[in-house]
C-alpha cells in the first residue's frame, strides 16, 4: 500500500475557520493547561508524547458534509498544537481501493492543509484497513480516531480487529455522522458501536451539518491524547450535549480502570 500522501490539489474548497471559535476554543485549552501548571509556551507532560491515528472516510456519500470535517479537523490540530505534546497521523479511503496513509507530523498547517485538498470518490468502505493500520503502527498509539457514516466491510472481521486494538492499549472513538433518513447510517449505527465498546473506547452520533460539535469531540481527544484520561477532569465542562456525553463517558472509563498508561 502506497504509504504517502497524494493530494490532488482543489483550492478553495474550505472556509475559514471562525476566528472567534478558535480563540474561545484555545482560551478553555489554555485554563485546563494552566490548571495542569502548563504554560501554553511551555506545555511538556510527563507522560510520553501522545500519537493520534486519525482515519477519515472519504467515500461518496460523504461529500455533502466534507466541509464540516475540514473545519472541525483543522480546529482539532490547532488545539493540538496548543497542547504541543502530540503527534498526529492522518489516514484515508475512498474509490474502489485507495487507502493512504500519511507521515507523523506535530504542526497543525501541513495536515490542515493535507485535508483542505482531500476531495471524496465514490466506493465500499475499508474500515478494516484502517484498524489494521492502527495495529501495525510501530509507534505506540494513545488512540484511533474513526470519522465516517457507513459500514460495508466484511463483518465478520471487524469485531476480532477491534479486540485487538483494546488488548494494545488502543481505544477506538468513532464519530458516526448520521444525517436524518439515512438508512445505511442506521444499519450501521450497532457495529460502530460494537468496535469502541470492544476497544475501550468512545462512539458518539452527529449530524452532518453539526460542525461545533466535531469540532469540540476532536478537541477533547486531543487534550485525553496528550494527557491520558486524568486530563479529562481538568476539562472546562463542554458547550454541545454529544461533547459532554464523550467527556461523561471518559469520566467513567477513568473511574473503572483509572488513569491509561502511554
Amino acid at each position: 500500500m502506497n504509504s504517502t500522501l497524494n493530494i490532488a490539489k482543489k483550492p478553495n474548497e474550505i472556509g475559514a475557520v471562525s476566528t472567534v471559535d478558535l480563540g474561545m476554543q484555545r482560551q478553555q485549552m489554555n485554563d485546563a493547561l494552566a490548571r495542569f501548571g502548563i504554560a501554553e509556551s511551555h506545555s511538556v507532560y510527563a507522560r510520553p508524547r501522545g500519537r493520534l491515528l486519525f482515519g477519515l472516510d472519504l467515500t461518496a456519500s460523504r461529500e455533502e458534509s466534507l466541509e464540516q470535517a475540514r473545519i472541525a479537523t483543522a480546529s482539532m490540530f490547532k488545539a493540538v498544537a496548543a497542547i504541543g505534546n502530540i503527534k498526529v497521523k492522518l489516514a484515508w479511503y475512498r474509490g474502489e481501493d485507495e487507502c493512504k496513509v500519511g507521515r507523523w507530523h506535530d504542526g497543525s498547517e501541513f495536515l490542515c492543509q493535507s485535508i483542505r485538498n482531500l476531495g471524496c470518490e465514490s466506493g465500499c468502505t475499508q474500515i478494516g484497513r484502517i484498524l489494521r493500520l492502527a495495529l501495525t503502527e510501530t509507534e505506540k498509539l494513545s488512540a484511533l480516531v474513526f470519522v465516517g457514516d457507513h459500514c460495508h466491510d466484511e463483518l465478520d472481521a471487524l469485531p476480532g480487529l477491534a479486540k485487538e486494538l483494546g488488548n494494545k492499549s488502543v481505544p477506538i472513538f468513532i464519530f458516526h455522522e448520521c444525517r436524518d433518513g439515512d438508512k445505511e447510517a442506521r444499519k450501521s449505527k450497532p457495529m460502530f458501536k460494537t468496535l469502541a465498546e470492544l476497544s475501550g473506547g468512545v462512539y458518539v452520533e452527529f449530524k452532518p451539518n453539526s460542525g461545533r460539535v466535531l469540532r469540540e469531540l476532536l478537541s477533547n481527544v486531543a487534550v485525553f491524547s496528550a494527557g491520558g484520561l486524568e486530563s479529562i477532569k481538568e476539562l472546562p465542562v463542554a458547550w454541545t450535549r454529544e461533547a459532554r456525553n464523550l467527556q461523561g463517558q471518559l469520566r467513567l472509563m477513568l473511574g473503572n480502570s483509572g488513569s491509561r498508561k502511554g
